[in-house]
């Protein structure tokens, strides 16, 4: 099968850079076109950092990633369509410079650009990159932006550190950058994430989870939460909120974890669920449902690193009393929900629905993504990444590096109304809350973020 070429786009020579986008790919491609799905990645230096270095750099993690060297042709293809065909444009870089000290400049441009303006797919590359520097030019922060259809936060921030570890260390002249995965320099494009799949139990055979029989013996409602306004679903817009817990906090919350015998990804979704029920003036004891979007890279017929570029995510939903005055409760819930769920294979149905019903492009999307709307298991989740290691200090040619703040926040699109990102890196916990403009009002969704805050703060206990 030969590989389709893009018309009026500046192309190079590597057939084997291109294939079709899997389901699930191309189910994210579709909504990013309606509402825009970009996955962001963000982290301080501290020190001389030059942008012609940094351009460099992005070169070089260009060279690593076949993904990093592509755009999507649309239309029809010889073996069908769409697919990802090579592009010879570097990754941009846009460079601010501030007038004075504005410390959150960052959040604003993910909220105000990042989050809103999609990535140019049909010219390419996949990705791009601002550089935010103070007016002495000691203090920058790095932003790195590509579709959801190639990345998921783990992607985005291990592009991200490999970007700075390449400015911060250039390779030597001829020196492969490969990554150790399938699309490392010189390999081909990676396998869809599909073909990685492991063997799963029918879903016909599978046991129905015990949150899910009580909750259907009592015939009450599971909780949704509902939008202000009904947004149509090519004007909605991702709008985010940044919020973070210190390393103190993270030390007390770690030890009430091991003490209530949960995960702290369980409290944050038992937190929010709160949160959310609460505003809604819900009942104590109703039924809420909430998303977690769940990395599956350790699960896979080969393990996919963290330095390998892809979307290795799928989203399992937890049904949940709403217990206002025992949170710790309806973490271990949540928690046993999901590690039950995962064991039977639910993690994979959304992309076997996908392969089968799944739109062929935006054209005959709208019924698809209606019955999700109205239909769907959540409206609203926790996206954690958990740990990630992002080093805290570099050495490089114009001085040593002080490295801070690193993060990711990730779109919605037409998949919820309200969305939550959270890395815990480098001593500090960040959790970056979005929301559907109109949909939730800023208010209610500062309202919702701070009350998740203060109960995680409260269940870390003094």
């Amino acid at each position: 099968m030969s590989a389709p070429s893009t018309p009026n786009n500046d192309t190079r020579p590597h057939p084997e850079a291109a294939r079709e986008l899997s389901p699930g790919e191309r189910w994210y491609w579709i909504i990013d076109q309606l509402s825009t799905l970009n996955v962001c990645a963000r982290v301080r230096v501290q020190g001389e950092l030059p942008a012609r270095q940094l351009r460099t750099a992005l070169a070089a993690l260009q060279a690593r990633h076949p993904q990093l060297r592509t755009a999507i042709a649309a239309g029809p293809q010889p073996g069908g369509g769409p697919w990802f065909v090579p592009t010879g444009r570097p990754i941009p870089l846009r460079e601010i410079v501030l007038d004075g000290p504005e410390q959150d400049r960052w959040a604003g441009e993910i909220d105000a650009r990042e989050l809103t303006d999609p990535v140019d797919w049909a010219t390419g590359p996949l990705a791009r990159a601002v550089l935010i520097s103070t007016p002495d030019r000691r203090t920058h922060d790095l932003l790195l932006t590509v579709p959801h259809c190639i990345a998921d936060g783990t992607t985005a921030l291990s592009l991200l550190r490999q970007w700075v570890r390449l400015a911060a260390q250039p390779p030597a002249p001829h020196t492969p950058t490969t990554t150790g995965g399938a699309g490392g320099a010189g390999g081909g494009f990676p396998e869809p994430f599909e073909a990685l799949f492991p063997p799963r139990p029918d879903p016909a055979t599978r046991p129905q989870p015990a949150q899910e029989q009580e909750q259907e013996q009592e015939q009450g409602v599971v909780g949704r939460l509902r939008p202000e306004h009904f947004v149509p679903f090519d004007r909605r817009r991702t709008r985010m909120l940044h919020r973070f817990l210190d390393a103190d906090v993270l030390d007390r919350l770690a030890s009430a974890c091991r003490r209530e015998a949960t995960t702290l990804h369980g409290l944050l979704a038992a937190a929010l669920a709160c949160a959310v029920a609460h505003d809604a003036q819900a009942a104590p004891r109703a039924w809420f449902a909430v998303g977690s979007p769940l990395s599956l890279r350790d699960e896979l017929t080969r393990t996919v690193l963290e330095d390998e570029a892809g979307c290795y995510v799928s989203a399992l939903h937890s049904q949940v009393r709403y217990q206002p005055d025992d949170v710790w409760a309806m973490a271990r819930s949540i928690n046993d929900d999901l590690a039950a769920r995962k064991k039977h294979g639910e993690q994979y149905d959304v992309f076997d629905l996908l392969a089968v019903q799944g739109p062929a492009g935006t054209a005959d999307s709208e019924p698809f993504i209606r019955h999700f709307e109205e239909n769907g298991p959540f409206n609203f989740f926790v996206s954690n990444i958990g740990r990630f290691a992002f080093p805290t200090e570099l050495a490089a040619p114009t001085g040593t590096w002080q490295l801070s703040g690193a993060q990711f926040v990730g779109g919605i699109s037409v998949v919820g109304y309200l969305g939550s990102s959270v890395t815990t890196s480098q001593g500090r916990l960040s959790w970056n809350f979005t929301h559907i403009e109109q949909a939730v009002s800023a208010e209610r969704a500062r309202r919702i973020a701070d009350d998740s805050i203060r109960r995680v703060i409260a269940a870390a206990g003094n």
